[in-house]
């Protein structure tokens, strides 16, 4: 196993996945969401998932689907 490789594809990994919260913040503070409530929605998308729910593993994306247009 390459030790070396993993560390980098998982710190590229959690680089990502911060940048892709910034956005996700992003885009409710665009849509004049209340970050409260979209906080909550996504603690309620993660048991969801969790739960086998949904076709989706991604929190945010089932929190924005779930948000009106």
């Amino acid at each position: 196993m390459d030790i070396t490789g993993m560390r980098w594809a998982v710190a590229a990994e959690v680089t990502r996945m911060a940048d892709y919260e910034t956005g996700f913040w992003a885009i409710v503070d665009g849509m004049g969401v209340d970050r409260g409530r979209a906080g909550r929605m996504l603690d309620a998308a993660v048991d969801w998932i969790g739960a086998g729910r949904g076709a989706t593993s991604d929190p945010y994306a089932l929190v924005l689907s779930w948000m009106p247009r």
